[in-house]
């Protein structure tokens, strides 16, 4: 089985809230809890590794929950599975990037299957490459926590559920929240969608 966990909660996902992408922000006190009491609801589910976004506030919840599961867990960091860079958008409240950016604001909330964050990433390119982690942790066999982001979860449950990116916008990912994922033939599947779907390169924003 893997589970994946979505970070805690930081003040920027308090209103008002920002777009954080791959800025470094930290737990608050709240998302400092959701990891202790994840943690807690872990023990007993035979978890034999870690791995974690590189990100701040995801490697945070990682290492809180590993010091309920014992503390002797290895925890590897992955930036694979770190949320889209949302470029110019990061460090800005949705609020001012609603305002100013509308049409790209309305793409990126129609079409996001087409979307590319100006000057960043696009969500296949990102979904790509969380695959990518997701399916070297089901191929090494352990039973493994997954530490990751909202984004990165959504458009996993996008694959498994074989809604396609255009999906992403249907799905509720809360600050540390938990998905179950059984590893068998994960991924023999995920390489099948892989050699399916060739890279994408983002566009000149």
């Amino acid at each position: 089985m893997l589970y994946f966990v979505r970070h805690g909660e930081t003040d920027w996902n308090c209103e008002p809230t920002r777009c954080q992408g791959w800025a470094d922000v930290p737990l608050n006190e709240a998302g400092r809890r959701q990891a202790h009491e994840q943690g807690s609801r872990l023990r007993g589910a035979g978890i034999q590794t870690i791995v974690s976004s590189h990100l701040r506030r995801a490697v945070e919840t990682a290492e809180l929950i590993r010091s309920e599961l014992g503390g002797e867990l290895p925890l590897r960091l992955d930036e694979r599975l770190a949320e889209t860079r949302r470029g110019r958008w990061e460090d800005r409240t949705f609020a001012d990037i609603m305002a100013e950016e509308p049409e790209e604001w309305r793409c990126y909330r129609e079409q996001p299957q087409e979307f590319c964050f100006p000057e960043a990433e696009s969500l296949v390119e990102q979904q790509r490459r969380v695959l990518e982690a997701v399916r070297d942790v089901a191929a090494d066999g352990r039973t493994a926590l997954v530490v990751t982001h909202g984004g990165s979860i959504r458009l996993l449950r996008a694959f498994l559920d074989g809604a396609g990116v255009e999906g992403f916008h249907e799905m509720k990912v809360a600050a540390g929240d938990l998905l179950e994922v059984p590893c068998h033939g994960l991924a023999a599947r995920i390489d099948a969608f892989l050699r399916a779907a060739p890279p994408q390169t983002s566009g000149p924003e």
